[in-house]
């Protein structure tokens, strides 16, 4: 067993100043950027996948009945207008899909989500299952375009 001192001893002791000056011990502070990352790696932003699973989620339940809960909190939702809350906006499904909507500029597809009407237009495109594929698409290669990522798409 060897004692405490002994093991003092053995520790050899390096000053700051050589710690400092020692290439070998430096820090790099030569971060890469997530584009340059994501470019050497070949891999899809998270975000970008979130996106894309947010708005197949969203065609699901848009393409539900009507009176299944998240389309009446969805509803709701623009029903509920006059009340206004202090602080910072809660971030709900609606509010994310407007964000989504709005970063995409089409003459073809909707770019607002700001009433009920908008609501029934995207149930109305969530029912065509290829027009909805068509504007998912839309929406990600406009928020591809926005994090300016060249990455290989895959089906995208």
């Amino acid at each position: 067993m060897v004692s405490d001192k002994a093991r003092r001893t053995q520790v050899k002791h390096f000053p700051p100043q050589a710690i400092k000056n020692n290439p070998e011990y430096q820090i790099s502070h030569s971060y890469k950027k997530n584009n340059a990352l994501y470019q050497k790696t070949g891999e899809t932003p998270i975000s970008l996948i979130i996106l894309e699973a947010r708005w197949r989620l969203s065609g699901h339940i848009l393409r539900q009945a009507i009176n299944t809960p998240p389309n009446v909190a969805t509803t709701k939702y623009f029903k509920t207008e006059g009340s206004k809350q202090r602080g910072r906006p809660k971030t709900s499904i609606v509010t994310t899909l407007r964000r989504d909507l709005k970063s995409h500029n089409n003459d073809h597809w909707p770019t607002k989500l700001h009433s009920i009407n908008d609501l029934d237009h995207l149930r109305d495109i969530a029912q065509n299952r290829s027009d909805w594929k068509h504007l998912t698409t839309a929406v990600y290669k406009s928020a591809q375009a926005e994090t300016s990522v060249d990455v290989a798409a895959d089906g995208h």
